[in-house]
């Protein structure tokens, strides 16, 4: 399996930026496999609250998990989505503590590194957001 992660400092927009990859996929003939998406937390809001989907895209299998600021259940996503022949795992991690059992779990495969770009503009990430999640489509 072969993993993108976005990582950068926590409320940088990485949660926001992997939904934006999956606006890509859907838009891009990417069909969601049912029964798969699901919201971490009770918010539930859309490109705000992390949560976890699986897409066929060009005959690949494609994971998204956003939550990663959790480093056991990241590693175990990590596990989980190799278990199921995922092709691609695009997930989030955040770097503000060493998050060891998720890197140990990152180590183990291909994994490509994308640092968050940060806005200068806070309340507006848009522009940062959309380029982020351009890139990690574009290297699917």
């Amino acid at each position: 399996m072969r993993i993108i992660v976005l990582q950068g400092m926590p409320n940088k927009g990485k949660t926001n930026t992997i939904w934006l990859v999956r606006d890509l996929l859907l838009n891009n003939g990417g069909i969601p496999i049912p029964n798969e998406f699901q919201f971490f937390g009770t918010n539930q809001i859309y490109y705000k609250d992390d949560f976890k989907d699986i897409f066929d895209y060009n005959g690949m299998k494609v994971a998204l998990y956003s939550a990663g600021d959790y480093s056991t259940c990241l590693a175990n996503a990590i596990y989980d989505y190799d278990r199921q022949n995922c092709d691609v795992l695009v997930c989030a991690i955040s770097t503000n503590t060493a998050k060891v059992r998720a890197n140990n779990a990152l180590n183990q495969f291909n994994t490509t590194r994308i640092n968050k770009t940060i806005a200068p503009n806070r309340n507006n990430p848009t522009a940062e957001n959309t380029a982020d999640a351009q890139i990690i489509f574009n290297s699917l």
